[in-house]
């Protein structure tokens, strides 16, 4: 008998959790003396409910943050919906088991009002996927954005003329209306009606979970996936593909569209089991050598630039950057750990981030009058606080000291990072360390991307521990200190603004060089 603890990473969402629970009934039907214990997971699809899902940014939005909660050690395991789940998997992760798949099919469920369908109505769906398909067959009708769980989902709809949502997803949490039509002329996404366990690389825990692995579920969704990752379409591109049954063959059906439904090219085929593994990219082939490539060049033009953005941005300003034709792909780069420290008897201050004014401000009446701040973050932290003095704000670390040495100031402290670009000592400066900063060595499941932004050398040295990103990627950065450490890395197409701002870094990035 198997005595054994495993740490589940989930998201808390109903749906997330029943997921989960199938995976632990599961768990504890073939070992019924294993210890399991959930760790809740708030993702970034989770905390920004108003943004559509294509414009987000990230790849896994809903799945990363398992993920880093997997690598960093805080979990064995992640339960997830398998379509959300990137086709290519962060280094150090695998794919240890999908369950028997209960569905797939999408459902319409219609509003309040009286339907019909002839008239020009506007409907609910948060997929490119579903709206392109629904317009490709309704060019009459418009389609608007629709995030939220499950229930908050079937409150808009009800609002609407309707709604698209995922028929497995309704009927798993028994919220499937009586009145919505199952759309069986609808093909959904790639392993959609999938529950899947992502877990570290372990032969342990791959043993542990290989009797729940269902062989023909996994296999017909290695095909979807494959030819999904072939055509080189994620989940902002609308496309679809179905593996069923036969008799003793499979039926592969996919679809490529434009976004607005105008153009579509689909591909049937029935394919012999045994040839699993290459059939996703044999499909895939046909369907770009038909007219998939016209389609996959015409929506890439009308998309935004994929930027990764090494550092966590507001919900402001990832529609700062969309409107400039960027989808910013924002990440953790950095682990901040505030330290205890004391203020200084000095003349002078320097405060260089965001994050280091935040940590002054319980001291602000003990900080001296006069402060350099280095950009406008930090600035308008201090001045909303108790701090009275003067404050002079300077666009990087080599421009306040130039300041200091063309004023010959002396009695200057510094308070902020222990990992700092600026040579605050050969320039007679004291250092007070009032946080910790470190790279968080991120691993991503995308390694190929338009542009990366760039805010600070440790960022770009945390995301090339685990990741291989092309070095001819095109680089902007928040100022030459952090230029200079993307060069000596190797990305040698980097550029810097003279204002170091954000908006300014995203000026560097042109949108239409994909």
């Amino acid at each position: 008998m198997i005595k054994y603890s495993l740490k589940t990473a989930s998201r808390t969402s109903e749906l997330a959790l029943y997921q989960t629970n199938a995976v632990i009934a599961e768990l504890k039907r073939n070992y019924p003396e294993l210890s399991v214990e959930l760790v809740p997971v708030t993702t970034k699809g989770d905390k920004d409910q108003n943004t559509a899902l294509h414009n987000l940014g990230q790849t896994g939005v809903f799945t990363k943050a398992l993920d880093d909660c997997i690598l960093s050690g805080n979990a064995d395991i992640g339960i997830h919906s398998f379509k959300d789940y990137p086709t290519t998997l962060p280094e150090g992760l695998e794919l240890l088991a999908v369950l028997p798949r209960d569905g797939y099919y999408d459902a319409f469920v219609p509003g309040e009002d009286a339907l019909d369908l002839d008239s020009p109505i506007t409907i609910l769906s948060g997929s490119p996927r579903r709206k392109a398909q629904w317009l490709s067959k309704y060019p009459h009708h418009r389609v608007q954005n629709l995030r939220g769980n499950m229930n908050t989902r079937l409150d808009k709809i009800k609002n609407s003329g309707g709604g698209i949502v995922s028929a497995p997803g309704l009927e798993r949490l028994n919220l499937l209306p009586s009145n919505a039509t199952l759309l069986t002329w609808m093909i959904p996404a790639p392993a959609q009606g999938v529950i899947a366990v992502i877990g570290r690389q372990s032969k342990s825990l791959n043993e542990l979970l290989a009797p729940l692995n269902h062989r023909e579920t996994y296999r017909k969704t290695f095909i979807e996936r494959d030819f999904m990752s072939n055509v080189e379409a994620g989940c902002a591109s609308p496309l679809g593909a179905l593996v069923t049954t036969i008799g003793v063959e499979w039926f592969f059906q996919g679809i490529l569209l434009t976004e607005d439904g105008g153009k579509r090219v689909c591909i049937e085929r029935l394919i012999n089991p045994k040839q699993w593994k290459t059939a996703g990219k044999y499909f895939a082939d046909i369907l770009l050598e038909n007219g998939g490539q016209q389609i996959m060049q015409e929506i890439k033009v009308n998309q935004p630039i994929d930027v990764l953005c090494l550092k966590e941005i507001t919900p402001k300003q990832r529609q700062q950057g969309l409107l400039m034709g960027l989808k910013l792909h924002d990440i953790n780069v950095l682990t901040l750990l505030p330290k205890t420290f004391s203020v200084d008897k000095s003349s002078f201050f320097i405060v260089g981030s965001h994050f280091g004014a935040t940590q002054l401000l319980l001291k602000a009446q003990e900080l001296p009058e006069y402060g350099f701040c280095i950009g406008n973050k930090a600035y308008e932290v201090l001045r909303k606080s108790k701090y009275t003095g003067v404050l002079k704000t300077f666009a990087s670390s080599d421009e306040v000291l130039n300041y200091i040495d063309e004023k010959q100031l002396n009695s200057i402290t510094y308070y902020g990072a222990k990992n700092t670009s600026a040579d605050w000592e050969s320039h007679q400066i004291k250092r007070c360390i009032t946080y910790t900063n470190n790279a968080a060595f991120t691993r991503l499941s995308r390694q190929k991307w338009d542009a990366i932004a760039v805010f600070s050398p440790l960022g770009i040295k945390s995301i090339l521990r685990y990741n291989k990103i092309s070095r001819e990627t095109p680089v902007a950065t928040i100022g030459p200190a952090t230029a200079k450490a993307c060069k000596a890395f190797g990305f040698h197409n980097t550029s810097y603004s003279d204002i170091s701002t954000f908006t300014e870094v995203l000026k560097l990035i042109n949108p239409t060089k994909k």
